[in-house]
């Protein structure tokens, strides 16, 4: 939809433009909600295999502190980088769906376009 955005203003028409942006307000709002929804569950998982590990190792194992803080560090760094996730899985998707345009565009070995 964003690629149309240079039509929609130079048809100077302010009912137009605010149909653009309302149908715009539509995914957007269901990607946030999306998005929410699934960082609130990867905090709930994160936070059970966090109380797991500790449950393991202080009850189950014995460690000693350095041993539990060495288990903490190492599942804060783990915590910490599943941030990223949702971020990269977006890239990934946006990359996929630019690699298809590519190809649809590139020049055939034959001199004909498309695969």
């Amino acid at each position: 939809m964003r690629e149309d955005v240079f039509e929609i203003f130079a048809r100077k028409d302010i009912k137009h433009v605010r149909a653009y942006y309302e149908a715009m307000a539509r995914p957007q709002r269901r990607i946030a909600n999306w998005g929410a929804l699934n960082f609130g569950l990867i905090r709930l998982v994160l936070l059970g295999i966090f109380l797991l590990v500790l449950f393991i190792a202080i009850d189950i194992d014995n460690f000693s502190t350095g041993k539990i803080y060495s288990v903490v560090a190492y599942l804060w760094t783990f915590v910490t980088s599943t941030e990223y996730l949702p971020e990269l899985l977006e890239s990934h998707t946006s990359l996929k769906e630019i690699q298809k345009r590519v190809r649809r565009e590139a020049p055939s070995p034959n001199g004909l376009n498309g695969p």
